[in-house]
């Protein structure tokens, strides 16, 4: 447990690490932190994991990353799936949870979550799906397709 809190931390402090390993282990660690530091029941799916430009690298890892802070912190959901697939010049990325849902067009100012993620979704040229209801659970959807030349 503590070992895996301090690779958490240390890749939160020295983002340059993160391009050593494949963004959907990364994913897979941070959800095992997640799980071990709250007992939030998370299962994770990863198709294939072709190699992805550093920006979108760390953008969507920061994404998955800041997903599951929102739903600890959030939801009160009992379960997360989370899907990756990076195939075919397109990444495929969704988390989804069974908590609690809001409206996202109520969300206020005073919450940055979701502005951040989106912001760093658009800036690697991708776009960002925020599906949910009250009662109903969360789906964010996030894709991304290489430029081509």
């Amino acid at each position: 447990n503590a070992l895996a809190e301090m690779r958490s931390l240390l890749l939160e402090l020295h983002p340059a690490s993160l391009a050593d390993a494949k963004l959907g282990d990364l994913i897979r660690q941070v959800a095992t932190i997640i799980t071990n530091r709250t007992g939030l029941s998370i299962s994770v799916r990863v198709e294939e994991q072709e190699p992805v430009p550093p920006d979108v690298h760390f953008a969507l890892y920061r994404v998955a990353q800041e997903a599951l802070n929102n739903v600890v912190l959030h939801a009160s959901a009992s379960h997360v799936e989370i899907y990756y697939s990076s195939q075919s010049g397109r990444l495929d990325l969704t988390i989804q949870d069974n908590g609690l849902g809001f409206d996202p067009a109520g969300v206020g100012p005073g919450h940055l979550g979701l502005s951040i993620m989106s912001d760093r979704v658009h800036n690697i040229g991708g776009t960002l799906e925020t599906i949910s209801h009250k009662g109903e659970g969360t789906l964010l959807r996030v894709a991304w397709i290489a430029p081509t030349d």
